[in-house]
């Protein structure tokens, strides 16, 4: 990236007005590759923006320092053991703050621990997936994961109109 908010652009036609900001916290530089090339699968419009570690997270959500411009993410994927500050921290942080709240944060992780898996329901998550080994598991399920939070999820101001509901 030749700047911090620059956007990678994936799928199909750009529209402003209609891109979902997705952002991408995990220190390891190979998993956020996996989860933009699923991403790019799931044919939404987005722009993703990526921070290595729970700080630079913070700072893109609360739009300081060289995040002063930041967009607000429609979505945020969290890794859960990072150097400095780890995802729990920044996921109660998020989730106590109530212009913050309402963003879904889908814990991204290899930890396989249900102490974890409490205290990150704890702490607000909207979901805990873990990351696979297997890089083709790991794709399907960053693939699931979006398409859930983008396309089947109803949101008060994001929804199907009343007329292709059933009541």
């Amino acid at each position: 990236m030749s700047t911090k908010l620059e956007a990678i652009q994936k799928g199909p036609a750009f529209n402003k007005a209609e891109a979902i900001n997705i952002l991408l916290v995990d220190d390891d530089e190979d998993c956020r590759f996996l989860i933009r090339e699923a991403i790019s699968e799931c044919k939404i419009l987005n722009h993703v923006f990526e921070v290595p570690d729970g700080k630079s997270a913070l700072d893109f959500v609360f739009r300081r320092g060289d995040y002063e411009h930041a967009p607000r993410p429609g979505l945020i994927y969290l890794d859960i053991e990072m150097p400095g500050m780890n995802g729990q921290e920044v996921l109660r942080i998020i989730k106590a703050t109530p212009e913050l709240r309402d963003i879904p944060v889908v814990m991204m992780t290899g930890v396989c621990d249900e102490t974890q898996m409490e205290r990150a329901a704890q702490n607000g998550a909207n979901s805990y997936t873990l990351k696979p080994a297997n890089a083709e598991q790991f794709l399907r399920t960053v693939l699931d994961s979006t398409n859930y939070w983008m396309k089947i999820h109803q949101y008060p101001d994001h929804h199907l109109p009343r007329d292709a509901c059933r009541r």
